[in-house]
């Protein structure tokens, strides 16, 4: 019943922001003589308000109707590894990267190579502001949601480095985990265990370079935004600039680095889509499809 509820409210907060962000951008095309980029960066900062109030709400509807009491393990075997709330803001977040990743690197490249494309510049600019927008409001649901309902299960244990490492070390290639147990001395003889609901690699190296990306591209992002606001200096905004396109590609690299992981492993895409990683049912590639370790895992089962 919660979740019923805790939809409704989201649908009414999304529909009451949607038209006082189009009140704002009503105003701002009638009674500006600016032209549609910068009439667009002022209705970006006039709106931030909101694209955040709004990311915080998904978060706490979300931690609200997030139902206590459920089972980690269905009877057939497959585990919980995301809850609803974290599909519906995987999904939007995957939304606002489609718009904004092309969009703003054709800001770059099309610069470079002195190309208009296809569209108006000031299009490109509007596109990636409603990808960054979505990106916000996903982005502050994730934080605001995490603080709810206390959920780790994607962080390392304090303590279980080692460990960890020595799961990551394992499951990378072998000449790669073989040069990195010599770097960090770590002993491959012994077992790593259960790696939880999570595999090492998303542990040790996706979640945290996923987290770094995103949280590099935002605060640059907001910081080239408010010199619309406030007064910022031209070096600070030239440094800030270039912080925002290194972002940016390192995004595009994780994207195709995680559509690569996560189709080489067809249960990931299934967990994504359902929140229910599934049974093991014959040979599975990789240590993400081993069911039979996440099982004896009690963690992060709601993330």
């Amino acid at each position: 019943m919660n979740g019923r509820i805790g939809l409704a409210i989201a649908v009414v907060l999304t529909g009451v922001s949607a038209f006082l962000i189009q009140v704002i951008a009503s105003q701002a095309g009638t009674a500006q003589p600016w032209g549609n980029e910068l009439s667009d960066d002022f209705v970006f900062v006039r709106a931030l308000p909101i694209v955040l109030g709004l990311g915080v709400a998904y978060g706490l509807v979300g931690g609200w109707a997030r139902s206590t009491g459920r089972p980690a393990r269905r009877g057939d075997g497959a585990i919980r590894r995301f809850s609803g709330t974290t599909i519906a803001l995987h999904a939007l977040l995957a939304v606002g990267f489609l718009l904004a990743l092309p969009t703003g690197l054709w800001q770059y490249l099309g610069g470079i190579l002195d190309a208009p494309g296809p569209l108006p510049v000031y299009l490109y600019y509007r596109i990636h502001y409603v990808g960054a927008a979505i990106i916000l409001v996903a982005v502050t649901g994730f934080v605001t949601y995490w603080w709810m309902t206390g959920d780790r299960s994607l962080l390392i244990p304090r303590g279980d480095w080692g460990r960890h490492l020595r799961g990551f070390a394992l499951e990378i290639p072998r000449p790669l985990g073989t040069r990195l147990a010599r770097i960090l001395k770590l002993d491959l003889r012994r077992p790593a265990g259960s790696s939880g609901a999570f595999t090492f690699y998303e542990k040790v190296f996706s979640f945290p370079t996923w987290g770094f990306a995103i949280g590099l591209i935002t605060i640059t992002g907001l910081v080239k935004l408010l010199r619309y606001a406030v007064p910022i200096p031209g070096t600070i905004i030239f440094v800030d600039s270039t912080l925002h396109v290194t972002a940016m590609v390192i995004l595009v690299i994780r994207t195709l680095d995680h559509l690569r992981y996560t189709l080489g492993r067809w249960p990931l895409v299934v967990a994504i889509a359902t929140g229910w990683l599934p049974p093991r049912r014959g040979h599975a590639a990789g240590a993400a499809a081993d069911v039979a370790e996440a099982e004896r895992s009690a963690t992060g089962a709601g993330s």
